[in-house]
C-alpha cells in the first residue's frame, strides 16, 4: 500500500466532510498526531483503524486501498 497515496485519500475525504484533524481523531478515537502522520504518508493505519476511518468518512474501505492491493486480496 502506498502510504502517501492513502494519506491523500484520507485527507481529501476528511476535508470533503469539512472536518479538521482534531475532530476526526476524536471520532475514530486516535491521536491528532496519528491523523497527521497518516495524511502525510509517514505511517499507515492498521486494518482496524482503516475500517474506523472508512466508516467515519462515509467511504468503503476499498476507496482507500490501492487497486494493485485489491487485486491480490
Amino acid at each position: 500500500m502506498d502510504a502517501k497515496k492513502l494519506g491523500k485519500k484520507i485527507k481529501l475525504a476528511r476535508v470533503e466532510l469539512d472536518m479538521n484533524q482534531t475532530e476526526f481523531a476524536e471520532k475514530i478515537k486516535a491521536a491528532q498526531k496519528s491523523i497527521s502522520r497518516y495524511e502525510n504518508g509517514l505511517s499507515t493505519p492498521s486494518i482496524t483503524t482503516l475500517m474506523k476511518i472508512a466508516k467515519v468518512l462515509k467511504k468503503p474501505v476499498s476507496y482507500f486501498l490501492d487497486e494493485w492491493y485489491i487485486s491480490f486480496v
